[in-house]
């Protein structure tokens, strides 16, 4: 989830040409035939499989809201599919494509379009983007559909048939509040989107987190009520604010930090750390430059900087076959790359003549799922971790001109899970 924020929010992907044009070699249609292994004929009738081909679907936000943000889920998705295809020439010989279906970020829509998918495109399994499918699990669960993809609902946590590499769930972790704590803050002003935030609301997240590690929060703000950053900023020096987190967002953090530093609270001096749940995308430093500088930004995405041969692997193959999406570097991207990755390990797992169920059983059997080289546990352990909260997140910091991203470390920062009820316990406290 750059982040969580349950949906790990707002990253705009620019489109040149249409993504249903991007992905026109990968959309699935046509009847069904007998399936086929390399090795000869496969006596199953398992939905989605042919003698040449492996069905797939997809539900995400064509439209509405979160349309921008699902564009580059999408183009990652695809380049990884390409890939795939056309270069390793699919998986025992079958190529992958998908059908799909507009949700508009609607948990109703998104439930039948689920149902349209699997019950009219008889589809294999899903590729899951971001969004709204609370509602949907219950019913893969139900009917053991393999589903891969960024686990940034409650919701997967426990499904045997859900796959993922992070997993924000419905406890926290003391990564967060140990990242302030090493900053040296100690005083934190804490900023929610509205007044709804609740024990389950990732703010009440990082509220747990904060307090796990003695880092006393001061003041709640919020940030859809707040119409003078300056007097935000005057509140902040007044109450000694040394730190700030929450969902503070790249947006409103380059309106407050200058606003700061006018009064005297700075990077250097009282201000110790600023702490954001997502931004890590160059379209940010383009947009505000300067005024996020000394900012820290989370990811749970092995950082570009690094510049691993699978972050390599994916930016050739972002060029090749989802130019439009500029620049590629972008967090949602990597995560529909790594959910459709997920998807071919699975399948590949599942053997040559592949069942929903052997999908399943031998994904989960996987204990050192590698993430496409590009998460921050290079051994996923598959059997396990759908079960807890991922812990484990890379920092880094934006630049003190704002010209650029700086990882604070080569690993990623790995921290214990806060339960449920740990998290309840701890924002019950003053």
């Amino acid at each position: 989830m750059r982040s969580p924020v349950r949906t790990r929010l707002v990253r705009v992907a620019a489109l040149a040409v249409s993504a249903s044009g991007l992905a026109a070699s990968l959309v699935a249609c046509g009847d069904q035939s007998p399936a086929e292994g390399a090795g000869g004929a496969c006596s199953t009738t398992t939905p989605g499989i042919t003698s040449t081909g492996i069905k797939a679907g997809m539900v995400w936000s064509d439209t509405g809201p979160a349309a921008d943000t699902m564009r580059s889920f999408r183009a990652g998705v695809d380049a990884r599919l390409h890939v795939a295809n056309e270069e390793d020439g699919g998986v025992y010989g079958r190529r992958i494509t998908y059908a799909w279906r507009d949700d508009q970020a609607d948990q109703q829509l998104n439930l039948s379009a689920v149902q349209e998918l699997l019950d009219q495109e008889k589809i294999f399994g899903l590729i899951y983007a971001p969004g709204a499918g609370t509602q949907s699990a219950k019913l893969l669960q139900e009917r053991n559909i393999p589903v891969t993809g960024l686990a940034s609902d409650p919701v997967w946590l426990g499904m045997n048939n859900m796959f993922s590499w992070v997993y924000l769930g419905d406890g926290s972790s003391t990564t967060w509040g140990k990242y302030v704590h090493d900053q040296g803050g100690t005083r934190a002003a804490v900023f929610a989107i509205d007044t709804n935030a609740t024990n389950g609301d990732f703010t009440q997240q990082i509220v747990a987190s904060l307090k796990a590690n003695d880092v006393k929060v001061v003041k709640m703000f919020y940030t859809g009520e707040i119409t003078s950053w300056a007097a935000v900023a005057q509140q902040i020096k007044a109450n000694n604010i040394d730190a700030l987190s929450g969902v503070l967002l790249p947006d409103a953090a380059a309106k407050l930090l200058p606003e700061l530093a006018k009064v005297g609270v700075s990077f250097g001096g009282s201000l110790k750390v600023a702490q954001l749940p997502l931004g890590y995308d160059n379209s940010n430093l383009d947009q505000f430059g300067r005024a996020l500088a000394g900012a820290s930004i989370f990811t749970a995405i092995q950082p570009f900087e690094l510049n691993t041969p699978g972050q390599q692997k994916f930016e050739q193959a972002m060029s090749d076959y989802a130019p439009e999406i500029q620049p590629p570097t972008q967090d949602m991207a990597v995560d529909g790359w790594i959910s459709a990755d997920l998807f071919i390990r699975g399948l590949t797992a599942a053997g040559k003549c592949p069942t929903r169920e052997s999908f399943v059983s031998g994904l989960r059997a996987v204990k050192d799922y590698d993430g496409a080289g590009m998460t921050p546990d290079a051994t996923n352990d598959l059997s396990t971790n759908f079960r807890q909260t991922s812990t484990c997140y890379y920092a880094i910091k934006v630049s003190t001109d704002g010209s650029e991203f700086v990882p604070t470390s080569d690993a990623a920062m790995c921290g214990n899970v806060i339960s449920p009820e740990q998290m309840a316990a701890l924002n019950q406290q003053p």
